[in-house]
């Protein structure tokens, strides 16, 4: 961490090492145009531009030039650089703190096992609670009807999943859901899985 902040930094320690003498907005303006200036010089000379379109540039830069030599600018104090050198120095210093021993909290993680167990238990409870409700629900149906059927393989795989393996029980559910469940139904190749998995246990 260390490291890395000293490289997040260093970008702000090439702002030590820029240009002195384009200080503020004023000296930047009036370098730009005297550079404008000698561009212009060397293009008359070379004969690139007419004497009328040189003179009538030179006194538009010259005019651009006044303006900016009326800029007002604040002193500069060098408050601005003491602030970035002390965030340079204070950045990878916090940095490295924060993996000194001690310095973080000692939070013990919850043990995986344990979450799995907890969440196990907690998804059986739902699964009995919704049995009576499924029971009662497969009742209201017709015997041989298509929702009978959904809700008797609905009814096996949760049998299914509280006992760890397909029981009797279970099996008796998948069969005859099965027999009764339309060619298209989504809950049929539940029921041809489970009861060939019954039957390589067997």
């Amino acid at each position: 961490m260390f490291g890395l902040a000293l490289v997040l930094m260093l970008p702000l320690g090439l702002a030590f090492y820029g240009p002195s003498y384009l200080r503020n907005r004023r000296e930047t303006a009036l370098a730009i145009h005297r550079a404008q200036l000698q561009e212009l010089d060397r293009d008359l000379a070379d004969g690139r531009i007419a004497p009328p379109e040189h003179l009538a540039a030179k006194l538009e830069i010259e005019r651009r030039l006044l303006s900016a030599d009326k800029f007002a600018e604040p002193a500069l104090d060098g408050n601005a650089r003491l602030l970035l050198a002390a965030t340079i120095i204070a950045v990878p210093i916090m940095a490295f703190a924060l993996y000194l021993p001690g310095s973080t909290p000692n939070v013990p993680s919850e043990p995986h096992a344990q979450w799995l167990a907890q969440k196990q238990l907690e998804n059986e409870q739902q699964m009995l609670a919704l049995l009576p409700q499924l029971v009662n629900k497969i009742k209201s149906y017709p015997p041989n009807s298509p929702q009978a059927s959904e809700g008797q393989a609905y009814l096996a795989e949760i049998v299914s999943e509280e006992a760890g393996t397909i029981t009797p029980q279970a099996l008796a559910l998948f069969k005859q859901s099965l027999a009764n469940a339309p060619a298209n139904a989504p809950w049929r190749q539940l029921d041809e899985t489970r009861i060939a998995q019954a039957a390589q246990q067997q």
